[in-house]
């Protein structure tokens, strides 16, 4: 009669030991990297789901807006038509589409506008879970702040920067000399004009939400505030369509004052306590 001596099984299940805890810890390594590599995936897809449904929000808002877009033509022919002299009063086209192309040009721009709170909101949702719980309460404040500021670089634009500029290049130069200025020209630069400063006006927003990720710290804007300044001007030198002086310090104070308002948000949300 043979039977397995104790000793010798508790030997064999010894020897056993290190190749199952090597192949869960492979396991778990594996599991790790995984989970490790998910993240990543499910965020490329939750940006790609947050780009389709803000371009579906657009769309939609062009299509309705684009029958109000004659209204908004005329609004923003109004800055170059009071400074143009009496008799040329008038804008042309010379391409059959040019007129079209336009209305949904600015059909985009007043959907953009509109838009803003719901594009901030998945700004917002996009990032909401690297913030804490107390931060995330923000997300209204935020989506306010971020419309009104593009808003009013709309705004800024439209009533002080456009006047200004549009003034200083129709009458520079002798009097005699009759503007024939095309639709497509006049609000190629308009649009991009009004763009740019409703984008702009969202340095204090992005700033705050940098801030709120851990990315910014109100000390590094105060550092580098002399070659912000540069950046600055730079910045309303490419903005201001017009080249004169005094175009360009009228967009560059606002700016300046953005980024000091910049430092004051990052500084208060950096001073929150955290709360999980």
């Amino acid at each position: 009669m043979s039977s397995e001596h104790p000793d010798t099984t508790v030997e064999q299940k010894a020897l056993e030991k290190p190749d199952t805890a090597s192949g869960l810890a492979t396991a778990t390594n594996s599991n790790t990297e995984e989970e490790l590599r998910m993240p990543l995936w499910q965020h490329l897809d939750e940006l790609r789901s947050a780009i389709i449904r803000v371009l579906l929000v657009l769309g939609v808002l062009v299509a309705i807006l684009f029958n109000y877009s004659e209204h908004v033509v005329v609004l923003l022919e109004k800055p170059l038509l009071d400074v143009l002299p009496e008799g040329n009063r008038q804008l042309y086209f010379t391409g059959i589409a040019d007129k079209f192309m336009i209305y949904i040009k600015v059909s985009i721009i007043a959907a953009l506008a509109v838009g803003s709170p719901y594009i901030l909101f998945e700004v917002w949702r996009f990032v909401a879970p690297a913030l804490y719980k107390n931060e995330r309460r923000l997300v209204l404040p935020f989506m306010l702040f971020g419309s009104l500021s593009f808003v009013a670089g709309i705004v800024f634009s439209y009533y002080v920067v456009m006047p200004y500029s549009y003034d200083f290049l129709i009458n520079f130069g002798s009097s005699t000399d009759q503007a024939i200025i095309t639709l497509t020209e006049y609000f190629g630069m308009t649009t991009k004009l009004l763009l740019a400063l409703g984008l702009v006006f969202e340095l204090p927003a992005v700033m705050i939400l940098l801030a709120l990720l851990g990315v910014l710290e109100a000390g590094v804007l105060e550092k580098y505030r002399r070659y912000a300044v540069l950046a600055i001007s730079v910045i309303a030198a490419l903005i201001t369509p017009s080249p004169d002086a005094l175009t360009m310090l009228i967009v560059m104070v606002p700016l300046y004052l953005l980024y000091e308002v910049s430092i004051i948000g990052v500084r208060l949300v950096s001073k929150r306590p955290a709360e999980h």
